[in-house]
């Protein structure tokens, strides 16, 4: 059985509101909002993305990208595998790139058993419109589903990953980090 709260909403009446599925927010007044889950989700660059297909070993993947080198762009991100040939693992990020100066790096900030990836690389050129690219490189042996959820995300546009060469693609500039 749900319980139900009485909370306070916009125009300062009382309703009743399913609690279960609802979760606190602050709107733009600074009124504390009781909202559906996937409303704050995705209204502040976060996201997930569960591999539709599962990820070789030993393979280079494309994750993300983004549309110019002249923004910031930075994230923060969760890497795990599901449980499929390899006991679930998962490993915490924090991303950063452009184009136009020395600035890429993937910092690895916390990880959970072994690793499920123990590659990253970003590549980047000198460009207003085309972007930064984030590949990583998977860890977990056999083939698995992975799961990846980002927050805090400036310009990257996640996608299923696509298996990359493991020579990076021409006419970028590559820096390349090992956990």
């Amino acid at each position: 059985m749900l319980k139900k709260v009485t909370t306070k909403e916009y125009n300062n009446t009382l309703e009743e509101k399913d609690s279960v599925h609802k979760v606190k927010a602050v709107d733009a007044a600074g009124n504390d909002i009781l909202v559906a889950s996937s409303v704050v989700a995705f209204s502040g660059g976060c996201g997930k993305i569960t591999t539709v297909g599962r990820l070789a070993w030993g393979k280079w993947y494309r994750i993300a990208s983004s549309k110019s080198g002249a923004y910031p762009n930075s994230l923060l991100l969760n890497v795990g595998n599901l449980y499929v040939n390899r006991a679930s693992l998962s490993q915490l990020f924090y991303i950063s790139a452009e184009g136009f100066g020395n600035n890429q790096v993937i910092t690895q900030l916390a990880y959970g058993g072994d690793k499920c990836i123990s590659k990253a690389r970003i590549l980047y050129k000198r460009s207003t419109t085309e972007g930064p690219i984030i590949e990583i490189l998977v860890n977990a042996s056999s083939e698995n589903y992975y799961a990846f959820a980002y927050s805090n995300n400036l310009g990257f546009v996640f996608q299923e990953p696509v298996e990359v060469s493991e020579t990076p693609e021409e006419g970028y500039s590559v820096k390349e980090f090992t956990f």
